[in-house]
């Protein structure tokens, strides 16, 4: 994947900040810049994608996002981009 061309339309997260998606099983979160902590409501895992990584979203439960590091960056596939991954 070319992450300059996502660059663009990334959503920031600032280092500490935390995002909560809705429910957005089927879609994609691709890290475009910076270290990324995820979990899931009702989930025992956790992830950490650095950049150029993804993690497929296979629950309904919101996701919680957040910068580890430093602020970062990522973008949120649909589930036609997230197959093609």
């Amino acid at each position: 994947m070319n992450t300059n061309d996502l660059s663009r339309t990334a959503i920031a997260v600032r280092k500490n900040e935390v995002i909560r998606l809705g429910t957005a099983r089927g879609q994609r979160i691709e890290s475009v810049l910076g270290r990324l902590w995820l979990t899931m409501d009702c989930a025992p895992r956790e992830v950490v994608l650095d950049p150029g990584e993804g993690f497929s979203i296979d629950r309904d439960d919101a996701v919680l996002v957040s910068a580890l590091l430093d602020d970062a960056r990522f973008v949120l596939l649909g589930a036609a981009a997230a197959a093609a991954a």
